[in-house]
């Protein structure tokens, strides 16, 4: 279920100094990246900075950045190391003790980019089955299910081999298995349901 490699004129236009391509870029993306910047830090303003923060560094490091295929992924894995600095800035912590322990996946929670309907019942069992996951757990099913992205890339973004991002996802989706009590094909079928329902 790999992400399809985006096509990356854009980005090379980017890396050509083009700022409609950085504009474009930042239209595209700049929605998911909050989606997922704020299930880490859970604050809007310092989320907004260090997105702001991202942009004006492509930007500004254009020149020493190297082509990508997947954009996506990119901008995930560098807002990941961004939110981290801010967090080193902010309370002054050492970043090797810096650990992101307070992912969320709360699909009640409504956002300005998150669409104000009614949860269903399927999914109000799906977010309360999530609440008892491990915040690695559930950020590694964002990652996987919510953003598409293959284990190598998640791997890399989580500092972690890509065996234990196997693992993980595995541990993450047999503890959601065992809560819910459903099949696994069932509930793999619930996360993309999820997902259509609220990330589009």
């Amino acid at each position: 279920m790999s992400a399809i490699p985006e096509p990356n004129h854009t980005w090379a236009d980017l890396l050509n100094g083009n700022q409609a391509a950085l504009k474009q870029i930042y239209m595209e993306y700049h929605k998911g990246l909050f989606q997922y910047g704020m299930r880490i830090l859970l604050d809007e303003e310092g989320t907004r900075d260090c997105i702001h923060n991202l942009f004006v560094k492509i930007w500004t490091n254009r020149k020493k950045l190297k082509h990508t295929d997947n954009i996506r992924y990119y901008l995930i894995s560098a807002l990941r190391n961004e939110i981290i600095n801010y967090r080193t800035r902010e309370n002054r912590y050492d970043h090797n003790e810096i650990n992101l322990e307070s992912f969320v996946l709360d699909f009640s929670v409504e956002s300005v980019y998150i669409r104000k309907e009614e949860i269903n019942e399927q999914t109000k069992k799906l977010t309360e089955a999530m609440n008892q996951l491990t915040s690695r757990q559930k950020e590694i099913i964002y990652l996987r299910y919510f953003e598409e992205l293959d284990y190598n890339q998640i791997a890399e973004i989580m500092d972690i081999t890509v065996k234990g991002a196997y693992k993980l996802s595995a541990r993450a989706l047999e503890a959601l298995k065992e809560i819910m009590q459903i099949d696994k094909v069932i509930l793999i079928g619930m996360l993309l349901s999820a997902k259509q329902n609220y990330w589009h």
